[in-house]
């Protein structure tokens, strides 16, 4: 099987394939061999940029006879946006969801929590999260105070 791509269909190819292997490797320390088969296969697309005419974008190491985003298309690439706008997401998201949490647990303590059922469980959860995402939504971090005991 063939399949045929446009310029421009190959350049948003290539904006996937970024976000995809941010998503499987940004926060990964050391090798991922979860990861092996999607990297061999990224490989395969970047080395096609000279074809499509974007080889300003991906540049091919020799020495490692690897191919790479180059700098501007990491930083400058609509990849980048929508990197961004998930971490914004996913960061305010998982802090009001750890906060609220927390807070129940500590409020009902852990044997109640557990005997709670699940989706009353999950609903007090959430009612504590959207306080605490009202509450970011209007003065972002500014009133967040960190106690450390020691």
């Amino acid at each position: 099987m063939k399949i045929h791509f446009t310029k421009k269909e190959y350049r948003l190819l290539l904006d996937m394939i970024s976000i995809a292997e941010w998503v499987m490797n940004a926060y990964t320390t050391g090798d991922n061999s979860k990861s092996e088969p999607y990297e061999e296969l990224e490989q395969k697309i970047l080395s096609y940029a000279k074809d499509y005419g974007v080889e300003d974008l991906i540049m091919h190491d020799e020495r490692l006879n690897k191919y790479f985003p180059t700098g501007a298309y990491e930083n400058e690439g609509a990849a980048r946006f929508f990197i961004e706008e998930f971490e914004e997401d996913v960061f305010w998201e998982e802090l009001c969801s750890r906060l609220a949490r927390r807070d129940l647990l500590q409020e009902k303590g852990i044997e109640n929590l557990k005997a709670m059922d699940p989706v009353e469980r999950l609903t007090a959860e959430d009612e504590i999260a959207e306080q605490y995402s009202d509450e970011f939504v209007a003065n972002g971090l500014k009133n967040i105070i960190l106690s450390m005991k020691v």
